[in-house]
């Protein structure tokens, strides 16, 4: 034979025992070439499609072995590629699977047996597809012609040689009838002679299916109105469901008259792995999204409603529904989605009546067999009654214990992957229920522990404006270590303190208690801040905590101007607000609480006249996203002083503006309480004054 038009087995730096067994096992199926990397892509110049046969050897020392796969530019119809892979070359061919299929790219993990047989198959392939292109590009070519002699017989005559040994079915019709077929599409279409002569093909469709199916065979005719293929469905005897894919073609017999040639390719296996991926893709995506719905913030039946919303978006269903179980045992139904294409989301009520005796059963069945995972199903009637569909219902359960049930009521029918898929979807969804129940608890908790650490309300101090306000750090989940109070002595004087407790949680809020309960007990002798802080020192001494920073602040209300005497424990500085508006930071010095034995803490006196105010405030303020990402005192007197005050509520209005540029200045970045306290002394109203 001319080796010319043999196949060619372009071998690239391959070694010679190889070789010898190459061609001693494919002498006579190809002709062999020896080349290097560099002068490969000239073997196999010229455009996909139109070379010469060529599969192409890939020795194991070549390198860069997948750019190499790609400048030879592989394809189906004329060029393939053998590569022998190496543990050092495995992770770099790893992605050619992904970007040709194995019978046009293939691996070879050794080089004596493997490979003599990898490139024998390659080279089938390689020639089966020219043979099969050939032949139907001949047939079309002499049908279209009318080369051939047609006849009305069955078979070959009509059909031609070539497309009666076709791998893919061929029919001609006369009009609609059809008059000739050649085996594969007797195989493919289940043909007998007296079951499809002389019958329009659209029979072999159902109902549905012929008035597009006709329409698609008529716009065969020039000019052609429609797709060169389409895929239309059918079932088989056995009644198993088949795609053909169908394309048609107008061509003239040899007495001239008019025939249609259809071509019918199975396509079933390729459709239903298309179908199984987009269900695949559409589960995982209803997965994420109902992920990304139980872990978001917000109410949770917002989230839950989200849930259900997605799922019967994604999977076609009538209703979802979810209940949950309360403290007696009793389902709730708590959200749904129902009839998305209809008037929206029905009401309890509705699914009430169709959905409770489904979710008892639920929830009945689970008593019974705790340690099962099947699903309890049962019919659904959708209302119309030429319909019906079914339902099932699935118990949420988290830690092993059921805290709802997730239902479904669909026209479809479920198979096993989407109740695979809503069996995780439950799972999620149960723990999002639990964690939010877990949260809710620990919100509690946490406001039961901080209730005491705070006055329950502020005192009133004639004469003056008192504000404050404490925001805990995580939306009040955790236990903060700041805190303020203010209430009146014995002595007639009034006590502002606020502070901050080293730590988070109980035990923080132990010391907190600690230091609130030795203030007010040390003040029922006297408010004098040279006694009340040395005695609050010496409790947290004794209790070997940790530090503890605070400001202490005395108001003498019997004098005009009212007299402030202070003091800081190692606490930011407090602000004091003229009546004009200048605000600077009071030079404040002291050491932290429960560190020094004998610590001595300077009082400053300062009078507080008519508009005036002093502000106190802990290091959420300055160090809120750490000690690294600071703001001095002076940037928070620049901002009390630009506030705009009104009237009598000039401490809420520095307290407000306090919270609001930390959050904006912090944002997510925030990570510690804020607690801020104001006091301002009320100018006397117009008229009026105060007794010296």
């Amino acid at each position: 034979m001319d080796p010319a038009a043999l196949p060619l087995v372009l071998l690239v730096d391959v070694d010679e025992p190889t070789v010898r067994v190459l061609r001693g096992e494919l002498t006579d199926s190809a002709e062999f070439a020896e080349t290097t990397a560099g002068d490969a892509p000239a073997f196999t110049a010229g455009a996909p499609g139109e070379r010469r046969p060529t599969v192409v050897v890939l020795a194991e020392d070549v390198p860069a072995p997948a750019g190499l796969v790609h400048s030879l530019r592989p394809h189906p119809a004329d060029l393939a590629v053998a590569v022998v892979a190496t543990p050092a070359t495995e992770a770099e061919l790893a992605v050619l699977p992904l970007l040709f299929p194995g019978d046009v790219v293939t691996r070879v993990r050794e080089r004596t047996r493997p490979l003599p047989t990898a490139v024998s198959r390659l080279l089938r392939a390689l020639l089966d597809r020219r043979a099969h292109a050939a032949a139907q590009a001949s047939a079309q070519q002499q049908l279209a012609a009318g080369g051939t002699t047609l006849g009305r017989q069955l078979g070959e005559r009509l059909l031609g040689q070539f497309l009666t040994q076709a791998p893919i079915g061929a029919l001609m019709l006369d009009g609609k009838e059809v008059i000739a077929w050649n085996r594969r599409a007797a195989e493919t279409l289940e043909l007998t002679e007296a079951g499809i002569l002389h019958r329009p093909l659209t029979d072999l469709f159902p109902a549905e299916d012929r008035e597009p199916l006709e329409r698609h065979l008529s716009a065969a005719a020039p000019p052609h109105t429609s797709e060169a293929d389409a895929v239309f469905e059918r079932s088989r005897a056995d009644g198993t469901s088949q795609a053909l894919r169908v394309s048609a073609q107008q061509v003239l017999d040899a007495e001239g008259r008019t025939r249609t040639l259809v071509l019918a390719d199975d396509v079933t296996d390729r459709l239903h792995a298309q179908r199984r991926l987009a269900e695949r893709t559409g589960q995982a995506l209803l997965t994420a999204e109902v992920a990304a719905a139980m872990t978001d913030a917000g109410p949770l039946p917002r989230r839950l409603y989200r849930c259900v919303r997605a799922t019967a978006e994604r999977l076609g269903a009538d209703r979802v529904c979810i209940w949950i179980v309360d403290e007696q045992g009793q389902p709730t139904h708590t959200s749904c989605a129902e009839d998305l294409d209809g008037d929206g989301a029905a009401g309890p009520a509705s699914c009430g009546e169709t959905e409770r005796h489904l979710v008892e059963q639920v929830l009945s069945a689970r008593g019974r067999h705790p340690d099962t995972a099947r699903l309890p199903t049962s019919p659904y009637a959708t209302g119309h009654d030429s319909d019906s569909g079914s339902s099932v219902g699935l118990p949420l359960i988290t830690g092993g214990q059921l805290i709802g049930v997730l239902t479904l009521a669909t026209r479809l029918a479920l198979p096993g992957s989407t109740l695979t898929t809503l069996e995780n979807l439950a799972d999620q969804i149960a723990v999002g229920i639990q964690q939010d129940r877990l949260l809710h608890r620990l919100r509690a908790t946490t406001q039961a522990l901080e209730r005491p650490l705070l006055p329950p309300r502020l005192i009133n101090v004639p004469g003056f404006d008192l504000a404050a306000r404490y925001v805990p750090f995580g939306e009040g989940l955790h236990i903060g270590g700041d805190f303020y109070d203010a209430f009146t002595a014995p002595d007639g004087h009034h006590v502002l303190v606020l502070g901050d407790v080293c730590g988070k949680g109980p035990a923080a809020a132990a010391i907190t208690g600690l230091v609130r309960h030795t203030l007010w007990t040390a003040t029922q002798h006297t408010s004098d801040p040279s006694y009340v802080l040395p005695l609050v020192n010496k409790a947290l001494k004794r209790q070997d905590t940790p530090f503890c920073t605070l400001v202490y602040a005395v108001l003498d209300p019997t004098r005009t101007p009212a007299r402030l005497r202070i003091t800081s424990a190692g606490h930011p500085a407090p602000l004091l607000r003229r009546a004009d508006g200048r605000t600077a930071p009071l030079a404040l010095r002291g050491p932290l609480l429960g560190v020094l034995d004998t610590p001595q803490y300077p009082v400053h006196e300062l009078d507080l006249g008519p508009g005036e105010s002093l502000v106190l405030y802990t290091d959420g303020f300055t160090e809120g996203a750490g000690a690294r990402d600071q703001r001095e005192p002076e940037d928070l007197a620049a901002l009390v002083a630009a506030t705009a005050v009104h009237g009598g509520t000039v401490s809420n209005d520095l307290v407000a503006a306090m919270l609001a540029d930390a959050r904006d200045w912090w944002g997510t970045r925030l990570r510690d309480d804020l607690a801020v306290l104001a006091l301002t002394a009320v100018p006397s109203p117009p008229g009026g004054g105060q007794e010296r």
